[in-house]
């Protein structure tokens, strides 16, 4: 039995003041509130070990002042939304120490899985699970190297209802199309675009149907490279994509892209056109009204030596233009270093 509901405004905002956060803390949209950071599963391994660190921190989180989850069907072999899924069982359902309203997630897909508990990697998924029960065709894959990528709606059904089913939930707050460049870079503009109308128009379906309350693209560097490289997304397009599913109440409403002290084009590097305006990713996501939340903002640590993980966190979070940051935090220890920032 799915938990019901999905994440509010007030609610949110109560879980915070039940905390003792201050409201001046807060990143703040229509839907919800959150903390500047929210906890990435990402991070580790397919073991039993790391499933175990994974969901002590989780749930410490969630407990202490995050309220914010970001996961993808892919990661760690779809062992991450199910470690997610076992933790609110126990934190809704048993003890009771949380409501769903209170908590954002989101996940995403469009990148094909492979399945650890089935023992299988993404291509054995594919021809065993994947093609054999319907969910995709054969010619709805788009292959670049070893990238397995799609923009079927049949196949986000699909991964909607799976993701669901792991995390035991009603409905998912924010679902993103998983590195899009894959897809960009197999179909080529027109292809690319005429495809997201589509699924658009299938994500604008799941909204009525509430499967999900809002969607949009999870990027790698599409976002962030020159207009002609392979792979580039032009965020205004990609608005008119959405406005041609639905109109102007779309519900396309984030993006997610890297943004860190080492790599900051995001912020720096004007290749986004918006009108006739030259703008940087963030500043087109502000002027397109699109929120932004970050992948990436500790570079998983490699830049430690040179700066604390605190002032890489500021960098990233204290931007107007930035929601949240997505941070891996696999140990309980990194959760409470990280809200000791924020709080």
């Amino acid at each position: 039995m799915y938990i019901e509901g999905y994440a509010d405004l007030d609610s949110t905002n109560k879980y915070f003041a039940k905390r003792g956060i201050s409201d001046s803390r807060l990143k703040k949209t229509q839907w919800f509130s959150t903390l500047p950071i929210a906890i990435g599963t990402h991070l580790g391994d397919f073991s039993d070990e790391h499933s175990e660190l994974s969901k002590a921190a989780i749930k410490l989180a969630l407990e202490k002042g995050i309220n914010f989850i970001d996961t993808a069907i892919n990661y760690r072999g779809m062992r991450a939304e199910r470690d997610i899924g076992e933790c609110l069982r126990q934190l809704i359902n048993e003890k009771e120490q949380i409501k769903r309203s209170e908590i954002i997630i989101s996940t995403k897909t469009g990148i094909l899985p492979g399945d650890i508990t089935l023992n299988m990697n993404s291509n054995l998924y594919l021809q065993e699970v994947l093609l054999k029960e319907g969910a995709i065709e054969e010619h709805e894959i788009n292959r670049i190297d070893y990238h397995k990528h799609t923009l079927s709606p049949k196949y986000f059904e699909w991964s909607i209802n799976k993701a669901r089913q792991h995390m035991g939930i009603e409905t998912i707050d924010i679902h993103y199309v998983h590195n899009p460049e894959f897809s960009m870079m197999v179909l080529g503009e027109e292809r690319f675009y005429k495809s997201l109308i589509k699924l658009f128009e299938f994500y604008e379906g799941q909204v009525e149907a509430g499967s999900i309350r809002s969607y949009g693209v999870a990027t790698w560097d599409a976002l962030l490279i020159d207009d002609g490289e392979p792979g580039y997304i032009s965020l205004e397009r990609t608005v008119e994509a959405a406005k041609a599913a639905a109109g102007n109440k779309n519900n396309f409403k984030f993006i997610m892209l890297p943004f860190n002290l080492k790599n900051n084009e995001a912020a720096t590097k004007r290749n986004q056109t918006v009108g006739r305006k030259l703008l940087s990713a963030l500043e087109a996501a502000q002027e397109l009204e699109i929120y932004t939340t970050i992948s990436a903002p500790l570079v998983q640590g490699e830049c430690f030596a040179e700066a604390s993980p605190e002032k890489m966190l500021r960098y990233v979070t204290d931007s107007d233009s930035v929601f949240a940051a997505m941070v891996g935090m696999k140990q309980a220890m990194h959760v409470e270093e990280n809200l000791k920032i924020y709080i």
